[in-house]
């Protein structure tokens, strides 16, 4: 039972609250934090653990910090990550923070932030209906903002360490079987627009991959291509004009995206005719400027209709591609290198299933080692 002077009361839900002084005010006024188990002992053993780093850091942790989370996470983002990432990357930590963190946690003091506060954010996004992605990846940013704040001396630890995050099934990627494909490869011979999209079908590049290309990246007497950048529209912060987003060229995802893919001849062909027909610094242009993913993404939708396939997004032409270069038995090594992985194992989790049919053949082999014979 919890002992007079031990600030541990039973609360009606049925945990034990622990309550210990984790800062001063300027007025010298105590500031509280609480710890909450299920059990008495584990309570106890968590609030003289609370205590003792109070007792260690209260000379070195600044105490009387009044920031909040946003005012810190602003300073972090502007001041600390984006010199340090891509624009595209910094789009989407502000993207994030905005539409998830500010309205949630904005206004909460950095001093009064703890694992329970961070579990029950985690909780409320899984309630949204967020997928399992996009919490762990709003969880990632709020995280590092607050291993910032740790080492600032704003936070004695970061809150965000020790969270349950949620578990979600692995979904096998969408993907064309080969009756599809020569479904879409079809339709994309005969269509103007149809050349990106057999290019990534028989080479795995991403969509701003594709959109990237230049004319001084293809090797047409070596039948090479040489993969360096990306292309892709985000939103602007600040923006100071009537323009919201850009279309920005960066370098490759990772050091593993910069890449050089052998072409297949018939890739080859398609780039020559296409060559004749076009003079314009990159490969893919949009009305004078260079095709961007979104407009790339639209012609492909327009395409699956003309071909009469399911709706599916431009990233399952490079599932298709893995796919079927595995089906093919590729070394796993050389459709790494080509897929841009970090490593061959990557490769292997991500793409390492067959369709059912390819199953199938592969399993009458064993029909070769069974005797019919009485």
């Amino acid at each position: 039972m919890a002992r007079r002077g031990e600030n541990i009361y039973l609360r009606k839900d049925g945990r034990w609250e622990g309550r210990y002084i984790k800062g001063r005010k300027p007025d010298g006024k105590p500031i509280y934090g609480s710890v909450y188990t299920r059990k008495y002992y584990e309570c106890r053993e968590k609030l003289n653990y609370m205590k003792s780093l109070y007792i260690n850091h209260s000379r070195g942790i600044k105490l009387y910090s009044n920031k909040t989370i946003s005012e810190f996470m602003n300073y972090w983002l502007h001041g600390i990550v984006r010199p340090c990432v891509k624009e595209s990357t910094f789009s989407n930590y502000i993207a994030i923070f905005d539409k998830w963190i500010l309205p949630l946690l904005g206004n909460m003091r950095l001093n009064r932030v703890d694992k329970e506060t961070i579990q029950h954010f985690v909780n409320d996004l899984c309630e949204a209906g967020l997928s399992t992605g996009t919490v762990r990846n709003i969880y990632r940013v709020l995280s590092a903002a607050m291993q910032k704040a740790q080492e600032y001396d704003y936070l004695y630890t970061n809150p965000c360490e020790g969270i349950r995050l949620p578990k979600g099934e692995k979904k096998e990627a969408r993907l064309l079987n080969l009756k599809e494909q020569k479904q879409l490869e079809h339709a994309a011979k005969s269509d103007k627009n149809g050349f990106a999209v057999l290019l990534s079908l028989y080479t795995g590049l991403r969509i701003g991959e594709v959109c990237a290309l230049k004319w001084s990246d293809i090797d047409l007497e070596n039948g090479i291509i040489r993969v360096s950048r990306t292309l892709q529209r985000i939103k602007l912060f600040p923006t100071n004009t009537d323009t919201r987003t850009a279309i920005i060229t960066g370098s490759a995802k990772s050091m593993n995206s910069f890449r050089i893919i052998p072409l297949p001849n018939c890739i080859l062909l398609m780039f020559k005719k296409h060559k004749k027909t076009d003079r314009d610094d990159y490969v893919f242009m949009y009305k004078n400027h260079p095709l961007e993913p979104r407009i790339l993404q639209y012609r492909f939708k327009t395409l699956l209709k003309k071909a009469k396939l399911e709706d599916i997004n431009f990233h399952a032409l490079r599932h298709t591609f893995a796919t079927r270069c595995l089906e093919m038995c590729f070394d796993i090594k050389t459709l790494s290198e080509i897929l841009g992985h970090a490593s061959a194992k990557m490769t292997l989790d991500k793409y390492g299933h067959s369709q059912t049919e390819h199953k199938r053949e592969v399993m009458k082999n064993l029909d070769r080692l069974f005797s019919y014979s009485t």
